[in-house]
């Protein structure tokens, strides 16, 4: 996560794009993520709520910020491919690309999901001082899924068979409805810890 992919990001040419960013930007959430998981690992003891498995959590967000990183290369690629395939007149490698142009973003919302899910669990059961972090966590993977949803439907209207085009927009709607209530859920269960405070 160094300043490189900001940089490169800044530059004045097409890539890395939106689905990009949207990926680096659910890989800080789950950084924030790793903090508090190894915070409350290292802790781990008698009386420090056994119920939650910071271990497995741990293992499981590793998992997750490792598909971002791979996701966030994939998209570029699948991006430059889009770009190429549009100068040729092959119409079936155009649908081709443009079909993991939208694939590869909606990945990254599913990714951002079992993020959601880990960070459910981690906010339940962490030390009450590190809610806010998991706050701040919770916005960066909504603007996450959020953003690579516009991606990928910024690729649809691009799709020249109308029944592909309503397959994916159902499923884009259908994943941005689900993880959007787990968000609103997830964070409201954190902003209800500190409101106790």
């Amino acid at each position: 996560m160094d300043s490189a992919f900001l940089q490169a990001l800044a530059q004045a040419r097409p890539d890395p794009g939106g689905g990009a960013a949207a990926a680096h930007s659910a890989a800080l959430a789950l950084a924030l993520l790793s903090k508090v998981v190894q915070l409350e690992h290292r802790r781990q003891g008698p009386g420090n709520n056994p119920g939650i498995p910071w271990g497995d959590l741990l293992t499981r967000v590793r998992l997750v910020s490792a598909a971002l990183l791979r996701l966030q290369e994939e998209d570029v690629r699948a991006y430059f491919k889009l770009t190429q395939a549009r100068t040729s007149s092959n119409s079936m490698e155009v649908a081709a690309a443009l079909e993991e142009a939208v694939a590869c973003p909606l990945r990254i919302m599913q990714q951002a999901q079992e993020g959601l899910a880990i960070m459910a669990q981690a906010g339940a059961g962490c030390a009450l001082h590190l809610v806010a972090d998991l706050l701040v966590a919770c916005e960066l993977l909504g603007a996450a899924f959020r953003g690579a949803h516009h991606i990928a439907r910024a690729n649809l209207p691009m799709m020249n068979q109308d029944s592909r085009r309503a397959v994916w927009d159902k499923t884009l709607s259908h994943t941005l409805d689900a993880i959007e209530a787990e968000w609103q859920l997830v964070r409201a269960e954190l902003l209800g810890r500190l409101a106790w405070t």
